[in-house]
């Protein structure tokens, strides 16, 4: 009877034990989402809608868990679509300048103020730039065609003809993938930047194929409808030498999955209208082999908020 009663004490404590492990954690345990541990810093912009006109930057850094909206200050109206240098220690991004009242780019390093209007010479339209990897050089969009701006000199070259736009540099920075056209008549093109040779990746049927973003030597991310009857975005992992492009697990037809850009070569972090979502966009990252994914208010509970949160750029 002794034996007995020590065995059935021992099966209680350890029926104990594991219901406790089992259990969601409460009080001050963290609880475990699955979400990668970061290091660096994420810049990206939040506006109640394109046309208001009322877009904020915002930068977040991670170790420290700081979020600040760094454009608030600046004479500049609109600002959005930001983007790190290679050695992270500037952005380049588009706004409208107060001298000339049209899209200008503009370069804020992290250690001056104000930014620096790269564009205010001239009355053209310039948008969406992006970091060489080298550094040196920017690609944007002026007055709807793909060009190049050599840092150093603000020389700029002209490299496709009209209705080319959202630029991003390969892994070695001698050719670009962007988009053609608009809506369910657009397409992935990329363009040697030496020969000004432009020829079509991909160009899916009634959906539109939009905002390219490099992921390695072989490979890039962009935003691509679901199907001409339902043209949810969703992002796709297309190939450099024109293989089939990926729909990446992550996505869904609940809403809109879009504008991926890469923290390495697992994760990325998307903008969403997903179920959930507590405005239009939300940030997410996104597992690109397992599918999970996570709001970014994981790491930040204001980085998402009732306005819609785009184009984030990671540097890590």
């Amino acid at each position: 009877m002794k034996n007995y009663r020590i065995k059935l004490s021992i099966c209680i404590l350890a029926a104990i034990a594991l219901w406790g492990c089992g259990r969601n954690p409460v009080g001050d345990e963290p609880a475990v989402t699955g979400k990668p541990e970061l290091k660096g810093k994420l810049v990206f912009h939040s506006y109640t809608s394109y046309d208001t006109g009322d877009s904020q930057i915002f930068l977040y850094d991670f170790e420290t868990n700081k979020l600040e909206q760094i454009s608030s200050g600046w004479n500049i109206s609109n600002a959005m679509n930001a983007h790190f240098s290679p050695d992270g220690k500037s952005i380049v991004f588009m706004g409208i300048g107060a001298e000339t009242n049209t899209w200008d780019i503009f370069l804020y390093d992290f250690t001056a103020a104000p930014p620096r209007n790269l564009t205010v010479n001239g009355s053209t339209r310039d948008e969406d730039p992006k970091f060489s990897p080298d550094g040196k050089r920017i690609a944007f969009k002026r007055d709807f065609r793909v060009a190049e701006m050599d840092l150093e000199t603000l020389n700029v070259t002209i490299l496709s003809p009209a209705d080319y736009s959202m630029p991003y540099y390969n892994a070695d920075g001698t050719r670009l993938i962007c988009s053609k056209g608009d809506g369910a008549t657009s397409s992935i093109a990329v363009i040697d930047i030496k020969s000004k040779t432009v020829k079509t990746l991909y160009d899916e049927p009634g959906v539109q194929d939009y905002y390219p973003i490099n992921a390695d030597e072989t490979s890039f991310y962009y935003s691509r409808g679901y199907a001409a009857s339902n043209r949810v975005d969703q992002v796709y992992r297309g190939y450099w030498n024109g293989l089939k492009s990926k729909r990446l697990p992550f996505n869904s037809t609940d809403g809109d999955y879009s504008d991926a850009y890469p923290v390495n070569e697992k994760w990325v972090v998307i903008s969403s209208t997903r179920t959930g979502s507590l405005g239009g966009y939300d940030l997410y990252i996104a597992n690109v082999e397992s599918g999970d994914i996570f709001p970014m208010t994981d790491y930040h509970p204001k980085i998402n908020t009732s306005k819609n949160e785009l184009g984030a750029t990671v540097h890590l």
